[in-house]
């Protein structure tokens, strides 16, 4: 990294694709962010490659705003797909982060290193099995493999959720070209599908996809609104038959049915669903107290926790 001392307010460059993979503060966090400013000056200095701006959005618009010069650091990267390996790595260091965008980071990060470890390998012939080092220190695999073996131990995730997560970052990327509005909501967590249907929308038509995004964010009309949502995204079929039920009598005992508990739990969540949305659509939060809204906060943490810890056991099964 070569920094520079000079204070200045320097113009840079914003180039979108390197933006979208930098999650914005919350307000809280950007007030406390503009006090330290104005109290301390620019403080850390503003990374930047080839005079664009990487990661310090939010600042870089308080120090225009206040009029307040800044030093910057360039990124010794030697091209984009080294600055998007940096990118990644410097935000995947964040304790803010949603879930859909630190997997967002994680499969962006996999698919840069993938072509560079294929460039590397390709311009060094002789070390076509070996790591390969850049000049600022990165370690680069020549194979897809060892780049989801290194990144499943810096992550603690599994060498298979790290291919997933590519394939997820792969399918926001197309929802963006649709519905920017629809991707930018499931990466802060405004908006929620589950992983596998998000790999789903990739072939849909880029008008499903806006109406979706309509639907999610409660702008299509109530009436229908379930059907238009079962349409878009209709139910996985059983691909087993389902056996037919012996005649019972009232003196034979109950037989244990393995289906029981997770098939009342599919017929109750469509209620829980339908609550939220309604919520969304007719709840003025900002007249909500703050001891209900926190009540609430902690019992909707509780539930998402529950809920992964389900899908986590039904995936793991099979």
């Amino acid at each position: 990294m070569a920094e520079s001392g000079i204070r200045k307010l320097y113009t840079l460059k914003i180039r979108e694709e390197y933006r979208q993979m930098v999650q914005p503060s919350g307000e809280d966090v950007i007030k406390s962010m503009e006090e330290q400013i104005c109290r301390f000056g620019c403080g850390e200095p503003v990374y930047i490659w080839s005079r664009r701006l990487l990661v310090d959005y939010d600042r870089y618009e308080i120090f225009h705003r206040l009029h307040i010069p800044f030093r910057i650091v360039n990124c010794s990267a030697r091209n984009s797909e080294e600055v998007i390996d940096w990118i990644c790595r410097n935000q995947l260091q964040r304790t803010d982060l949603t879930d859909a965008m630190r997997r967002y980071l994680i499969g962006r990060q996999y698919l840069a290193l993938k072509l560079l470890g294929a460039h590397y390998a390709a311009s060094a012939p002789s070390a076509r099995n070996c790591r390969i080092s850049s000049v600022n220190g990165s370690k680069y695999e020549a194979t897809p493999i060892r780049i989801r073996e290194r990144l499943g131990k810096q992550y603690h995730i599994r060498q298979e959720t790290v291919e997933r997560y590519a394939a997820y970052t792969k399918a926001i990327d197309v929802v963006r070209t649709a519905a920017p509005d629809l991707a930018g909501g499931l990466l802060s967590g405004r908006l929620w599908l589950t992983v596998d249907r998000v790999m789903e929308l990739p072939h849909k038509t880029p008008e499903e996809i806006r109406k979706l995004n309509d639907l999610l964010c409660g702008k299509a009309e109530a009436l229908g609104e379930c059907d238009l949502l079962s349409e878009l995204l209709p139910a996985k079929k059983r691909t087993a038959a389902v056996p037919a039920l012996p005649a019972a009598s009232v003196k034979d005992m109950p037989c244990y049915d393995p289906d029981a508990e997770i098939a009342s739990l599919s017929l109750t969540i469509p209620a829980w669903v339908s609550s939220m949305r309604r919520i969304n659509r007719s709840v003025d939060f900002g007249a909500v107290s703050a001891g209900a809204k926190k009540a609430a906060r902690r019992e909707l943490i509780q539930l998402k926790c529950e809920a992964e810890a389900v899908l986590h056991a039904i995936k793991k099964e099979g």
